[in-house]
């Protein structure tokens, strides 16, 4: 077979795996992400930035995502498995990893030290399991999490001495760093910040010396980072930040109401646009129900799109009677139950076409802002969540918000 023939069996292969898609993306900003880099490197002023990109990079893609991270100065990665470490690896990511997760087993640290990951160990079982993979002559780095307050993961304050000196005086293991999680660093009260703050330097100076030697500390998620110097302030001194949420372009804070502050407040820039194209339009007369059990019926005679959406794709049921998507310029209400493939929007008496862009959030096409944080709201859920829960068979695709064609 000639070149000819490879080059254009290629081509056709690849027309015909794009053509075979649903009109639906999931657009992938990496100019929006290195933004958020430098405003999580600017905010840690000076400390060593630690991104998170767990759960396949929030749903971003976990190896664009720290690639994108790392040539803008990133200088470390977590993840919560094994497996996500391992697939950064594979896709020859060689900055350190921090393996939030810990050790299971013996195989489970076997293969932390194969993939060079360090992990975190938060128990006297761990500690003995990562001792089996290290050498006085080769230690091995790990790290300690301290529970101060979340009560999720981490050693016991009333165990967190011991279990420190254990490992200080384990010569197969290098303590790397002793890190705590704050559990309310988004409201504005600093108070329990702060207190966690307090507890994690109480545990550490009473084991540790200060010095060149001494571990790493860090306390610091987004909310955290955007409010360091106020939970820190007369408690202790961190050497780094673990940012995540911040990174993708969502806001971290709340308001004295409860309320997310706008990330466009905090100069940050969505990274995900989350978009579909119209695939059917319809008249409809008042009274008709629309969509399973008929949960809807159409209050006067209106115009309804349908797009290739559904709750397979990420968009919660509970959506129904709260959210919209920007279409044809303005937020169009969502209708009827959401099914596993589709939904549908009622555009009223707007001129809306099949083909048509519709953006559920992130940037329109046009370059208009659709807050992730306010779809998020009206599914009663967080954005994290919205984030993750874009499902596998919506393609990740590089760009700010512009379908094909569009």
């Amino acid at each position: 077979m000639s070149r000819t023939s490879d080059s254009s069996d290629s081509q056709d292969a690849h027309t015909s795996s794009e053509s075979e898609q649903r009109p639906v993306w999931a657009f992938i900003d990496d100019d929006a992400l290195r933004h958020n880099a430098r405003r999580a490197i600017e905010a840690a002023a000076g400390r060593i930035v630690i991104g998170v990109v767990k759960a396949d990079g929030y749903g971003h893609g976990a190896a664009r995502v720290a690639r994108a991270l790392l040539a803008e100065g990133v200088a470390r990665l977590a993840v919560v498995s094994i497996a996500e470490g391992a697939e950064l690896r594979r896709e020859g990511i060689a900055a350190p990893i921090l393996l939030l997760g810990g050790l299971t087993d013996a195989a489970a640290a076997a293969r932390a030290v194969k993939w060079g990951l360090t992990p975190v160990l938060q128990s006297v079982r761990e500690v003995e399991l990562a001792q089996g993979f290290g050498r006085p002559d080769a230690p091995l780095d790990v790290e300690i999490e301290l529970d101060t307050g979340m009560h999720r993961m981490g050693v016991p304050l009333d165990q967190a001495k011991g279990l420190l000196a254990r490992v200080l005086d384990a010569p197969q293991l290098t303590l790397a760093g002793v890190f705590t999680h704050l559990a309310r660093a988004d409201e504005p009260d600093p108070a329990p910040s702060r207190a966690q703050c307090a507890q994690l330097a109480e545990q550490v100076a009473a084991i540790i010396e200060p010095g060149d030697h001494a571990p790493m500390l860090h306390i610091a998620n987004s909310g955290g980072l955007l409010r360091l110097d106020e939970f820190e302030r007369g408690t202790c001194t961190t050497g780094a930040v673990r940012p995540g949420l911040m990174l993708y372009g969502l806001s971290p804070l709340c308001d004295s109401a409860g309320e997310a502050l706008s990330a466009a407040s905090l100069d940050l820039e969505p990274v995900m646009t989350l978009a579909a194209r119209v695939v059917s339009v319809r008249r409809v007369a008042a009274g008709e129900a629309v969509g399973y059990g008929g949960e809807w019926t159409v209050p006067r005679e209106t115009t309804l799109a349908t797009l290739p959406l559904g709750y397979a794709d990420g968009i919660p049921r509970a959506v129904l009677g709260k959210g919209t998507v920007r279409l044809a310029g303005e937020d169009r209400p969502i209708v009827g139950r959401i099914s596993m493939d589709s939904l549908v929007v009622d555009v009223g008496d707007a001129e809306v076409a099949v083909g048509d862009v519709a953006t559920v959030f992130g940037r329109t096409h046009e370059g208009d802002r659709v807050p992730v944080e306010d779809f998020a709201r009206a599914c009663g859920t967080i954005g994290y969540e919205v984030l993750v829960g874009v499902g596998a068979r919506v393609p990740r695709i590089d760009g700010a918000g512009n379908p094909p064609g569009a």
